[in-house]
């Protein structure tokens, strides 16, 4: 089975060289999520959850904001634009991801009888 945590990081690496990337920091943030005992650099689930809800949306305004400049005429790359839609769309997928996660999880332990 493949680490989601592990492809996010080696994708990244690779997109590096074009620009900067959004989910990077996603991806730093999941990787030191799990492998800190209890939270992470002092943040609780919550807050490291709304930081990483953040930089989805971010890379969402990003990507969009490329794309809007790029439909009204303004000089730039179409692989920046379609970089950062895609980027956008990883975080996103991966973002559902973890909240189809963090359900399973939690209806199975509403299951469990006590």
């Amino acid at each position: 089975m493949i680490n989601p945590v592990t492809a996010i990081s080696s994708a990244t690496s690779l997109l590096g060289a074009v620009g900067p990337a959004p989910t990077s920091a996603l991806a730093g943030q999941a990787t030191s999520a799990a492998t800190a005992n209890g939270a992470a650099g002092g943040q609780t689930f919550g807050q490291m959850l709304e930081g990483a809800i953040g930089q989805v949306n971010n890379a969402q305004l990003h990507a969009a904001d490329l794309r809007s400049r790029f439909a009204a005429g303004e000089p730039m790359d179409v692989h920046k634009v379609m970089i950062a839609g895609e980027e956008a769309s990883v975080s996103l997928n991966m973002a559902v991801q973890v909240r189809n996660k963090i359900t399973d999880g939690y209806t199975q332990l509403m299951q469990v009888s006590i």
